[in-house]
Formats: C-alpha cells, structure tokens, sequence
C-alpha cells in the first residue's frame, strides 16, 4: 500500500512539474503579416497573460459541454500586431487549415490551452486548440465552422490584405 501512494504522489508531482515546466515552453509560434519580422513564441504563460476567456460547448467531438480556456484569437491578434484577413493554423503534424479573421472578429473563437480546468498536453489534442462558441452560435454549428477547429495547433501564420 505504501508503493502505491508513494508512487501516486511521485506520478502526480512530476505531471503537475511537466505542466509547470510547459508554462515556460513556447507552445504557439506566430509569424507573417505581425509587428515583428522574425516569428513570436508565445508560452503558455503569454498566452494566459492576454487574457483567459472561457467556452462552454459541445463539439462533435464530446458529447456533453465542455469548458475549453484560453485567450480569444482576436486579443492574440492584437497582442502580436496582425495584419491581414486570413490565419492559416499549423498542427504539430503540418496538417493546416485556413480561416479568416473576420471569424475572430465576429465570434468568440479562443485559443484553448485548457479543458475542464486542465492544461491541454498532446495526449488531449493540445497543446492549443482552436475552439469556436457553438453552442452559444446556431449559424457556427456547421462543416465550415467544424473543419476550422484545427487541434494540435502549435503556430500561425497571418495572411493576406490589410484587415480594417
């Protein structure tokens, strides 16, 4: 009996230190139409800093409500100097999708770096993902709004003409 707690409790402190740890690691990379000519890299804790904002929903992907957290791309945008009117979002895999920043701007969209409270690892589809408000948004619940919500996203890059 002794083992397992002594083991529970060195298993948990070393997740809880790997999550501590990732707060200083860069988790998203952000370059193209931005303040800065060389790209950003933005940590968990920069992330957090611009300011957390929760969305409860259910995704086709869960099927009860899910508190995702994290900052709303549009104050990310803004935080980084974008310019432009697309996102192109990169995974850890190289998988993109493209979105415009006109949906930032419209909706509620984060970049979650947590879920229930949790931070989001790898495991979990993390260590960002793009969450849209569709339980909140009727016209957001479609293929178009689904296919945008792009998981193990670890950078972007922002496109395109001037956005006013």
């Amino acid at each position: 009996m002794a083992v397992v707690v002594c083991l529970v409790t060195v298993f948990g402190l070393a997740e809880h230190g790997a999550a501590k740890a990732d707060d200083a690691q860069s988790v998203l990379r952000v370059d193209g139409n931005i303040r800065s000519s060389e790209p950003l890299r933005l940590t968990r804790m920069d992330l957090e800093e611009i300011g957390m904002h929760d969305v409860v929903t259910i995704t086709p992907w869960n099927d009860e409500p899910t508190t995702y957290t994290g900052p709303l791309i549009r104050d990310v945008l803004a935080h980084v100097g974008a310019r432009g009117d697309s996102i192109v979002a990169v995974a850890l895999n190289n998988y993109r999708v493209v979105f415009p920043v006109s949906d930032a701007r419209d909706y509620d969209v984060i970049l979650a770096v947590r879920m229930n409270g949790e931070p989001i690892g790898v495991r979990q589809r993390g260590p960002v993902r793009v969450i849209y408000p569709w339980s909140e948004r009727e016209e957001l619940r479609s293929e178009i709004y689904y296919s945008r919500a792009i998981w193990q996203m670890n950078g972007f890059t922002v496109v395109g003409q001037v956005s006013q």
